[in-house]
């Protein structure tokens, strides 16, 4: 990975008053313990906080029993931790009374700043900018605070009681970007009796980022397990996939849930690749670059996260399934292929051994059902499940139950069997009202029993569960560059167009770009004459293809710029005169810099290499199937530079597409080798390149039969706007 910029101050320094404060002002602070203002006190009391605490606000002597101070400037001692709950309209004011006083952290409850409008933006960049001056960090504004369950620092507002009888406490460490949706998630999560260590409400990041707070929870020891809520990264796109990468190396997952899957936020592009990099594509290649599990609601999330605190990780995707009911097993094994999870057919030897004690008619291959046989015989699904489970080819359980059953032992007899196993075992059941059945779900969570009632969410857990624990086996190491000849070659092709105030180069200085980095491209001579062409294309051997030379002609096919396989020097002359002509027509004022003429080369397999530049993660790159499938379906695959091999062949093996690189109907299969290794010089080029380029449009590139290589036909550069 590109290296990270030093960072100015010692994050983890900076950070750390919000989560291990000494002392807490809360400033606004209200008598009435239920009302935003008021909860932090309530909250710090009921959490047991050891540390100074101050309340402020000038109408009162004392609040809940502690001495009142009228401003942060009259407390006596020190104040590690500010929460402020003032109104708009004097926030700043107490802003800079915490900057005074020397406060390390605040963090700003209130609303109403660039949620609002203009007015509120403004106001917002004066946080920033106090922010950056003073060095004192603020978290917010528009945000529900930060708690942290080791030391009951809860500098928040969201209301809820000490969490009791917890089987997985202290596990989950949770950056939202939404206070309220933060808030749904703790209540679910702690219904699956596991417990948070930390839970940060980022609001409008004026000043911490997500990414700053995802990289001190990342650094920390006794964080495994990190989910959050995404809209976007206003920025610290680096410090997020370094923080990332980090994790992955240390085995401590990171879950997210990424909400806005339009390319909104993505801006109108001049190459093909940049109109297809939308805003999310690029999350979601990022995400799978640096080992993040993107969870598409909280379902899944809570899924994941109650599977992972049990701390059985799958060792593979063979999945052993067993139902109380046919159907039921109809319904898992179903979903399973949907989510690459196998139901795996059970060894002879176990079928055998279920057979010893299984009804004739239950069924023993996979799914196992266990019929209503379990009415006579209440220790049968307790065997039933002991067997599958011990079964070598099986990885995984599944274990379909209705809880309704008038088994009033079913979970205890249900929690035996889940610790007699050390395989990832979930139960699914069904959502009920009846007393016995939630209270026989309810003892099982706590004792620590994943039990999901969404099937689809849970079989999805345990198959990303499982690709991350084989992912964390081996990360390797981003590759580093160290600028030579290559470079300087591409730069002083660049120089050339940007000393004539070109935003863009041809096609001809394109290639010379490619080259420079050994990207094969094609054999080619630029003319400036129709008797030139006739002897280049002599020179070059026929058939060939003319392409107008353009710099404001980027699209050369929408103006009839490109003729194809002509076959000797009359045809070669006329079109020489053809697309010079519609050029002029096309754009009257368009500087011409003459005629392509170029080898027209054989058929092959056309894939769209390209890069563009993100404005929060730096040089993307992208891979597509060219014509119907990027034109229609948008099959693309998207990383950031630089690539390791690993990601260049993730990015084959994502494009629905695929297939094609194996051969179809009898052809040959197709050189991925020679497309990697262009891939991974593209992605040199992107690095070495950074500051230069905005984008660029490899399309189509070429790849030819298995050992044949492959060949840029075309290629665009956008220049960057201060290249």
């Amino acid at each position: 990975m590109k290296p990270m910029p030093k960072l100015r101050r010692d994050l983890h320094a900076e950070l750390d008053p919000f989560f291990y404060p000494d002392s807490i002002a809360i400033i606004g602070a209200s008598q009435y313990l239920i009302k935003p203002s008021g909860l932090p006190l309530n909250l710090l009391e009921m959490y047991e906080y050891k540390g100074g605490l101050y309340p402020i606000n000038p109408k009162y002597d004392k609040i809940g029993g502690r001495k009142c101070y009228p401003t942060v400037l009259d407390v006596p001692g020190p104040v590690d931790l500010a929460i402020v709950t003032v109104p708009a309209a004097v926030t700043m004011e107490t802003l800079y009374q915490c900057a005074e006083k020397g406060v390390k952290a605040v963090i700003i409850f209130t609303s109403g700043f660039a949620e609002v409008g203009e007015s509120g933006r403004k106001a917002q960049e004066e946080i920033s900018r106090l922010a950056r001056d003073s060095g004192m960090r603020i978290l917010g504004p528009n945000c529900l605070g930060v708690v942290n369950y080791y030391n009951g620092s809860a500098a928040s507002f969201m209301y809820h009681a000490k969490p009791e009888d917890i089987y997985y406490p202290e596990t989950l460490a949770y950056i939202t970007q939404s206070g309220g949706l933060g808030a749904i998630v703790f209540q679910m999560v702690l219904q699956h009796s596991v417990g948070f260590n930390y839970f940060v409400s980022t609001g409008n990041e004026a000043d911490v980022s997500f990414a700053e707070v995802l990289s001190y929870l990342v650094g920390r020891d006794e964080v495994d397990l990190v989910g959050g809520y995404i809209e976007g990264l206003p920025r610290d796109g680096r410090l997020f996939m370094d923080a990332c990468h980090r994790a992955l190396q240390q085995r401590k997952l990171i879950t997210f849930q990424k909400v806005g899957r339009t390319a909104v936020g993505a801006s109108a592009a001049a190459s093909h690749t940049g109109a297809l990099v939308g805003e999310d594509r690029v999350y979601d290649g990022i995400f799978k670059q640096f080992g993040v599990v993107r969870a598409e609601d909280v379902e899944q999330m809570n899924a994941l996260i109650t599977m992972h605190a049990a701390g059985r990780m799958p060792v593979g995707k063979r999945i052993g399934v067993i139902t109380i009911s046919g159907g039921g097993g109809v319904v898992v094994a179903d979903k399973c292929p949907d989510y690459g999870l196998e139901v795996v057919r059970l060894t002879d030897a176990t079928q055998q051994t279920l057979r010893e004690f299984f009804p004739p008619y239950g069924a023993v291959a996979n799914p196992v059902d266990l019929t209503s046989a379990i009415f006579v015989e209440e220790s049968l699904f307790q065997r039933a499940i002991r067997t599958v489970m011990d079964d070598p080819l099986v990885d995984v359980g599944a274990f379909f139950y209705n809880l309704q059953m008038p088994d009033f032992k079913a979970a205890e007899k249900i929690i035996d069997i889940y610790n007699a196993t050390d395989k990832p075992l979930v139960v699914f059941t069904w959502p009920t009202g009846q007393d016995y059945a939630v209270a026989g779900k309810e003892k099982m969570i706590r004792a620590g029993v994943p039990v999901i009632e969404h099937v689809p969410s849970g079989l999805w857990a345990l198959s990303v569960l499982a690709d991350w624990a084989r992912r964390t086996e081996s990360v390797p190491s981003f590759p580093r560059y160290q600028p030579g000849e290559e470079r300087r070659r591409a730069l002083e092709t660049i120089a050339q167009s940007a000393d004539e105030g070109r935003g863009a180069l041809t096609e001809s200085r394109s290639k010379k770009v490619l080259q420079a980095y050994g990207i094969p491209v094609t054999e080619e001579i630029l003319v400036q004459s129709a008797a030139a062409a006739a002897e280049a294309a002599g020179t070059i051997g026929y058939p060939v293809v003319l392409k107008i030379e353009s710099p404001d002609i980027l699209h050369k096919t929408e103006a009839g710029g490109v003729l194809l396989n002509l076959s000797d020097a009359a045809a070669v002359e006329e079109g020489y005169a053809l697309i010079v002509k519609r050029a002029r027509e096309y754009n009257s004022a368009a500087r011409l810099d003459g005629v392509l003429v170029q080898k027209m080369l054989e058929p092959g397999l056309e894939v769209i290499l390209g890069l563009k530049k993100d404005p929060l993660f730096g040089q993307t790159v992208l891979l597509g199937l060219g014509g119907i499938f990027v034109e229609l379906l948008k099959d693309v695959s998207i990383r950031t530079a630089p690539l390791r091999e690993a990601d260049a062949r993730a990015m084959i093996e994502e494009l629905q597409g695929k297939a094609l690189f194996d051969g179809v109907r009898g052809q040959r299969p197709r050189d991925r080798e020679a497309l990697i290794a262009i891939m991974m010089k593209l992605s040199r080029l992107a690095v070495e390149l950074d500051e230069e380029i905005a984008e660029l449009d490899i399309n189509p590139l070429i790849v030819y039969a298995d050992g044949e290589g492959a060949v840029a036909a075309d290629g665009l550069i956008v220049l960057a706007e201060d290249a």
